[in-house]
């Protein structure tokens, strides 16, 4: 009996957390399976998660209106960053191209900035580029901390030498 199966028979037994477990317990094995990733998610929906039932819904590149808010609330949550989104990914989902995904989970990663290749030869994820504004406003405010200090330093001691 196959995974699907199996989870298939806890649903129909009421056991949500059961199927959970049985299909969680078989990514590692199932390799990028779109008909797990779908399943899963929908054992979340159902569980109320909708952040991790959007990432698996998600991954699936299945879309349906009832998987469109826990997909949004997944995006919300983690698509900001390409990094961050990339390593909330299960390992067997950390594929090394863009173009090895759905058509419409690459389209959305491109829509995110994604560059086309996602692992190194080594495997090592490839963190794009970044631009974030808010870490160059944080610079920028610690640059201007530091002149003002250093322009009051200077008027204090001018004060003092020349008292």
């Amino acid at each position: 009996m196959s995974f699907l199966e199996k989870a298939e028979r806890e649903l129909a037994a009421g056991n949500l957390w059961r199927a959970k477990e049985i299909l969680q317990g078989s990514i590692p094995s199932a390799g990028y399976n779109i008909e797990l990733f779908e399943k899963l998610g929908n054992v979340l929906l159902q569980m109320g998660d909708l952040p991790e039932a959007g990432k698996f819904l998600f991954l699936s590149g299945v879309r349906k209106p009832e998987y469109e808010e826990a997909i949004g609330i997944f995006l919300r949550k983690y698509g900001r960053k390409p990094p961050n989104l990339f390593q909330t990914f299960p390992h067997t989902a950390g594929l090394s191209k863009i173009s090895d995904y759905p058509e419409i989970v690459a389209a959305k990663l491109r829509e995110l900035n994604f560059p086309e290749t996602l692992k190194t030869e080594s495997g090592e994820v490839a963190v794009p580029p970044e631009n974030d504004k808010y870490f160059l406003a944080g610079c920028l405010i610690a640059i201007l901390v530091i002149v003002g200090l250093a322009i009051l330093g200077v008027v204090k001691l001018y004060e003092i030498v020349f008292r």
